[in-house]
Parts: structure tokens; C-alpha cells; sequence
């Protein structure tokens, strides 16, 4: 565990060691004040005065904005982020190379104080699918891709994750020896992703189907696709995995 996580354990045991992280709760013992705005940003950090609160976007929804409270709950805790932090686009599915270092740290944060990795590994068995990370994500009140983003991190197979909006491909993660490369800005018509994006209520659609259909070194590689459709967002997300190690 890093220096990082150690923190995060620690204000948990001391603020909040129920199973479920109440973070407007430890905002209150700590004496920081959470105002919404119609900001740009997801949040802002600000502490002036002998005064400390957070500034969130209004508009996000109820998990976001947990898991963005305890994202600048990182930046006030973590020592060296003690200058004053502006304008936090907040990512739970924290897998950009350029997403800037104390970013970074700040959403390790969040996720061990939400989702701890002791008590995360205590009903995760390794195995990630839809109807694993959806429980995870009720059992531990996040949202459904802070969930994933943990699962990702704490896998013991090899799988990848996709997010798809209006059928192009906006992020992917996968877990460290994934062997296969995607090689698509947009979704295959192969693909039950690309089928979902027609539906208007929430589904969840596995298929088999050849690796080339998402990835570039694939070969004779099938692969098993589990795509799951968040309507609101219109916004599919696809949990792959190597047939074979299905």
C-alpha cells in the first residue's frame, strides 16, 4: 500500500469506518463547507482565511459527486497539495497518460477512501462482469465506473474495459497483461456495442465474436463481449475478455 492509500485509510478509520464512505460527513468534521454552482470545472478546492470548501458542479449526478468530494478530499488531505487547486475535471475511470500527477494521486485517494482495498477484496473475487462491479457499486454506494476502475486495478484475469459514446470510443483501461491492442476510434458494426446505441432503455448484451472486430493483434483470437447500455448518457459500456479465460 502507498503513501497515498495509507492516507486515505487513515481519514477513513478516523472519519468514516462504516462500510459506506459518508463523505459530506467527514467534509463536516473537518470543517468544510460543499457549495454547488453552474461552475466549467467539476470542482474546486478553495482554502483561504482560516475558511476551507468545495465548489461542485451542480449538474453532476448524486455518485459523481461523491466520488468528487472525495477526489478534493485527496487534494486537502494529501500534504504536498497544499497550495490552493482550481478547476478539477474529475475522471473516475483514471486512465490517461497526461492526466497530471497530483490528479492522479488525488482520484488513488478517492478510490481507497470509498472503496478500500482490504474490504474491496472481501467481496470481489478477481473476476470482473457486469453483474459483479454492479453489485460492488451498490455495496459500496459509488457509481458503476469507479466500481470498474477498481475492479480493473484489483483483477485476477486479464480483461479490458471499453466506453463508447454515439458509437466512437472515448476511453479504454485494461488490466496490466491484456495482450490484445484496439485499434478502433469508432465501434465496429460486428460488435454487440454497436447494436445497443439503437435501443432506448437500459441493457445488457453478451456476445463471441472474433478479436478483430475490436483489436489489431487479435490473429484467430475470439474474444467474449459483454456491452452494457446506459440510455441517459447513450453511453455503452464493454467488458472484454479473451475467450479462452472466460
Amino acid at each position: 500500500m502507498n503513501k497515498i492509500q495509507l492516507l486515505a485509510k487513515e481519514m477513513k478509520h478516523f472519519f468514516s469506518p462504516q462500510i459506506v464512505t459518508d463523505v459530506y460527513s467527514i467534509c463536516k468534521q473537518l470543517g468544510i463547507d460543499i457549495v454547488e454552482a453552474p461552475i466549467k470545472a467539476d470542482a474546486y478546492l478553495k482554502c483561504e482565511d482560516g475558511s476551507s470548501y468545495i465548489v461542485l458542479k451542480e449538474s453532476l449526478n448524486a455518485n459523481r459527486k461523491k466520488f468528487t468530494i472525495a477526489h478534493e478530499l485527496g487534494h486537502f488531505y494529501i500534504p504536498w497539495h497544499s497550495e490552493l487547486m482550481f478547476g478539477c475535471d474529475i475522471k473516475e475511470m483514471d486512465f490517461k497518460n497526461d492526466y497530471t500527477p497530483r490528479e492522479k494521486e488525488a482520484n488513488i485517494f478517492a478510490a481507497e477512501l470509498l472503496m478500500p482495498t482490504e474490504e474491496f477484496k472481501n467481496f470481489f473475487s478477481g473476476r470482473i462482469n457486469y453483474t459483479i462491479v454492479s453489485g460492488l457499486a451498490n455495496l459500496f454506494d459509488v457509481s458503476f465506473q469507479a466500481a470498474l476502475n477498481r475492479c480493473i486495478d484489483l483483477a485476477s484475469e486479464d480483461c479490458i474495459a471499453i466506453c463508447s459514446v454515439n458509437r466512437c470510443v472515448k476511453w479504454f483501461k485494461s488490466t496490466e497483461d491484456f495482450p490484445l491492442f484496439i485499434n478502433r476510434k469508432k465501434v465496429s458494426e460486428l460488435s454487440g456495442a454497436d447494436e445497443l446505441f439503437d435501443m432506448q432503455l437500459f441493457q445488457v448484451k453478451t456476445i463471441q465474436e472474433p478479436g478483430y472486430v475490436w483489436f489489431s493483434n487479435a490473429d484467430d483470437k475470439d474474444i467474449e463481449e459483454e456491452s452494457v447500455l446506459f440510455p441517459t448518457y447513450n453511453e455503452v459500456i464493454s467488458i472484454i475478455h479473451l475467450k479462452n479465460e472466460s
